[in-house]
């Protein structure tokens, strides 16, 4: 007798299936060619004339109805921010000097890039030299930063939204070394694609060795409070790192920054590889700061667990799936991914969030004196796709063993 489906699978399947028809949909068949050239004219009124002399990175010489031997290059780049690609177009004009910058695209949190725009973090590119690069000032740590380097040719970052800032930065300059080349032959260098292993990046590679060992070696469990209090002041409060739904959308859709962003590289490519290796989401068992700090809440807390009825946890463990279909949808449906910045981490670690996660990071972190991981469990969406993937991976070795077998 075959096995009759539950109101719940029904459910889920019913998500899964809209869910890879709509995202099938907006990937390769919603989108329509972009008109570059009245982007230069919508931001520069001045200009009345462009003429492409450059597919890639796309490039424009632009003309203005001032002067008929004023003319300007404009380059259009991207880089992977926080949690979206960000399109940047770059004005230099014939001198070599940035013009005008200015985003097209983005998928930002909103509360970061609103710390952006506050600051007229665009203007401070007006004037700078294409010359030499671009640096980042206050990015100790990031590629691109003047750490060590002797120059007056860099912006300021924004504090809270460094990671926006260096894309930005990062892009500015795949822009402005393209004309530097091509029309100045000058050779310049973009530092943002230097390789740079500091401080953030071996704190969190020795909790992915953690991670990893773990597995392997039981009594390590032993010491698991203190390794968690590690990571969650840490990698979460220190060092601002960890996976975003936003992330896990851009590694899913192809859009990967420069690999010599080891962070990013160890955050997911770090964390899907120890699912594939080992069968287990180990990122939200030990590398995520927001579920160790809520176990480290419960564990130092001292008090006695909650138990839910088991048809409300029935109940509540929809809602990850729930949330995450609906956030998706949203970025399916309008093209932008600030939808899937419903996590409270910005809020705990980097404090800057949205109104409604500075209401519920506290009754977040209340309810975790009696639960365990509650955010994690019924809300995240992090655990949810790490989990399904790992599910998925130990299926599939399950079948290739048994062929195997058969054969």
């Amino acid at each position: 007798m075959k096995k009759r489906w539950t109101i719940r699978e029904l459910y889920l399947a019913f998500l899964a299936i809209s869910l890879l028809i709509f995202g099938t949909y907006s990937m390769f068949f919603s989108n329509e060619a972009e008109d570059y050239a009245s982007k230069i004219y919508k931001v520069n009124s001045n200009i009345i004339k462009t003429e492409q002399i450059n597919k890639s990175p796309l490039t424009f010489k632009a003309y203005t109805k001032d002067d008929s031997n004023q003319f300007y290059f404009v380059t259009f780049t991207e880089a992977v921010g926080y949690q979206s690609t960000i399109e940047v177009m770059t004005i230099t004009n014939k001198e070599g000097n940035v013009e005008q910058v200015e985003v097209i695209k983005q998928g930002e949190t909103p509360v970061f890039f609103d710390k952006i725009e506050s600051a007229k973090f665009f203007d401070r590119f007006i004037g700078l030299s294409i010359f030499e690069p671009i640096y980042m000032y206050n990015a100790e740590g990031y590629p691109g930063s003047s750490e060590g380097t002797s120059t007056d040719n860099k912006v300021d970052a924004i504090g809270g939204a460094t990671i926006s800032s260096v894309a930005i930065t990062k892009a500015v300059n795949d822009g402005t070394v393209l004309v530097a080349d091509k029309n100045f032959d000058e050779n310049v260098v973009n530092p943002f694609y230097k390789f740079k292993f500091g401080l953030n990046e071996l704190a969190l590679l020795f909790i992915y060795i953690i991670a990893a060992i773990s597995v392997y070696i039981k009594g390590i469990n032993k010491y698991r409070k203190w390794i968690l209090l590690y990571t969650a002041i840490i990698i979460g409060f220190k060092f601002n790192k960890f996976v975003t739904f936003g992330m896990l959308h851009s590694f899913f859709s192809g859009n990967w920054p420069a690999l010599n962003n080891i962070s990013w590289d160890l955050l997911i490519l770090g964390t899907m590889g120890l699912i594939l290796i080992t069968g287990k989401n180990l990122y939200c068992s030990w590398v995520c700061p927001f579920g160790a700090a809520q176990e480290v809440i419960l564990k130092f807390g001292g008090l006695k667990q909650i138990k839910l009825n088991s048809k409300l946890v029935k109940l509540f463990r929809l809602i990850p799936p729930t949330l995450a279909y609906l956030a998706l949808m949203i970025v399916f449906y309008t093209n932008k991914t600030q939808s899937l910045a419903y996590d409270p981490f910005g809020a705990i670690f980097n404090l800057t969030a949205l109104p409604i996660m500075w209401i519920s990071l506290p009754i977040l972190i209340f309810i975790s004196l009696f639960q365990y991981r509650f955010y994690c469990t019924y809300f995240c969406p992090i655990g949810l796709t790490l989990n399904l993937i790992a599910k998925l991976r130990n299926k599939g070795v399950k079948l290739w063993k048994k062929e195997k077998v058969k054969a």
